[in-house]
């Protein structure tokens, strides 16, 4: 949604914006696509980017990467791609989950998320450095002169900032890549060990993702998702949320933190079943 909030603020008013449908599993659909592409082509329109997503907040959904690409390359629109959350696994080869995050012209990751940084350490990369310098540069006799994109005021609406880079910079001196794919793995291992856990004690897990987040529904229903989240929160030892993926509600678990253990783990799922066994027992016998 932070589209909205962009084309709001950019002044080309939020309409400009389309939201595309998902393929039923929380992916972008190509197909759909294409054919808002064409009709608004169409239509008149100018489509100017297309914004794909790997690791989507509630579930951890990649889009198809390397066919939005393909659609982008063909009308001749701007390829970005939003890996605010699931970026840090460009740090591990795992299953070549973001296979085509490569090819896009930008891509934004916000640092404080799975690469473990403090706030307001984001990330953008791009592979033409040379637009933002065109759409930024302005010339002031009070500032030095400069036609390298590597200075921050030629390319970005800032004149100066805060050397926030350094928080993630020593974070990537001391545990260097290798530290960082370990700890987006032992992550992913840890939500694979929640869901099959609670899948062994009748929970479904609704999402398919490659990312440390599962979406759970328990043996009792959508409905029931509320009441398992309200008593962890009471519990004050986890913290779960709901989340709405594919139009249905879900107990949602993302695991982030390098702290996180596997008695952890073990734990929330005994408190999960003891919250099922105490809403059996009050609707069993109701007051």
């Amino acid at each position: 949604m932070a589209w909205l909030k962009i084309a709001h603020a950019g002044g080309i008013g939020r309409n400009a914006v389309r939201l595309i449908q998902t393929d039923g599993r929380g992916r972008m659909d190509p197909d759909a696509l294409a054919e808002t592409i064409a009709t608004d082509i169409f239509s008149g329109r100018m489509p100017v980017m297309i914004a794909a997503t790997a690791g989507t907040t509630n579930a951890g959904m990649v889009d198809p990467l390397t066919r939005c690409r393909e659609l982008a390359r063909e009308h001749g629109m701007w390829f970005h791609v939003d890996a605010a959350w699931g970026g840090a696994l460009i740090a591990s080869d795992t299953g070549g989950a973001l296979k085509g995050i490569e090819r896009a012209d930008s891509i934004t990751i916000d640092a404080r998320k799975w690469f473990a940084t403090t706030m307001g350490a984001g990330m953008f990369l791009t592979s033409r450095p040379d637009v933002a310098a065109q759409v930024f540069r302005v010339d002031a006799s009070y500032m030095p002169r400069s036609d390298t994109a590597k200075d921050f005021f030629v390319n970005s609406s800032q004149w100066s900032r805060r050397f926030v880079g350094l928080r993630l910079f020593l974070a990537l001196a001391a545990a260097g890549w290798t530290g960082y794919a370990g700890h987006v793995e032992r992550a992913i291992r840890l939500a694979d060990r929640l869901a099959r856990r609670l899948q062994r004690d009748g929970w479904s897990l609704a999402n398919d993702s490659p990312m440390a987040v599962a979406c759970l529904v328990p043996p009792k229903g959508h409905e029931a998702v509320r009441s398992y989240v309200d008593a962890v929160r009471r519990d004050g030892r986890f913290w779960v949320s709901t989340a709405v993926f594919e139009g249905k509600t879900v107990l949602r678990a993302c695991i982030t933190n390098g702290r996180t253990s596997e008695r952890d783990i073990d734990a929330l799922v005994d408190t999960l079943n003891a919250v099922g066994l105490s809403i059996g027992a009050q609707r069993r016998n109701p007051t």
